[in-house]
């Protein structure tokens, strides 16, 4: 089984939120990143081959194990790995392999239109997570891409915002399942590439994803 999260709007906090929620996963569990952020925010090393490059040509996806890193002793990261292309079919397979096989999460970042993500990966998700900041900009952007119909949303608040989560769910017709504060000692941990060692308690919330 595996979870995707996305957010309609860049810098809204996605590879934290995506992070976080699967380091609290207590049994193996695998991060899969689609946008590039993931090793800088766990502080590992960022060079080597990733998903793109197992996609982009007939390599098994079993042996997806074989491009993936520690992030502990039950954590593992698959990184972005090169910009190659890839064929169309892969994505649905990769769909179906993540769907029949282990625990993951996946950082989709930014998606503004649907050429933005493989629509494979959202129609078999078991967890659709939108992340999103209560701003004017972010809710328009939410709403022209309202096809890719999230199963809930990680609401980051900011403080001296007008727009609640209740406003927010009402305006996108989808559930804030969780809200975070925005917190400054979440960026000082992703500048430290310390997330994964002491994730702040304001990321609690996402325990319970």
């Amino acid at each position: 089984m595996y979870t995707i999260c996305w957010s309609p709007k860049g810098g809204s906090g996605t590879t934290v939120v995506a992070s976080t929620i699967a380091l609290w996963h207590e049994g193996p569990h695998t991060l899969i990143d689609l946008a590039g952020d993931l090793p800088a925010v766990l502080g590992l090393n960022d060079g080597g081959q990733g998903i793109f490059d197992v996609l982009a040509n007939a390599t098994p996806l079993s042996a997806l194990h074989e491009v993936s890193i520690a992030i502990d002793e039950r954590h593992s990261l698959i990184r972005r790995g090169g910009e190659q292309a890839v064929p169309p079919e892969r994505w649905h397979e990769l769909a179906l392999h993540l769907s029949s096989t282990g625990s993951y999460t996946i950082d989709a970042g930014t998606l503004t239109s649907a050429n933005d993500v493989p629509m494979p990966l959202l129609q078999q998700a078991d967890q659709r997570l939108m992340v999103l900041r209560p701003c004017y900009l972010a809710l328009r952007r939410a709403r022209l891409i309202s096809h890719f119909n999230p199963d809930g949303i990680i609401l980051v608040d900011e403080p001296g915002r007008s727009l609640s989560a209740h406003d927010v769910a009402n305006c996108l017709d989808t559930p804030v399942i969780a809200q975070i504060p925005c917190d400054p000692r979440v960026a000082r941990a992703v500048d430290a590439g310390l997330l994964a060692i002491r994730p702040p308690r304001s990321l609690d919330p996402l325990s319970r994803l």
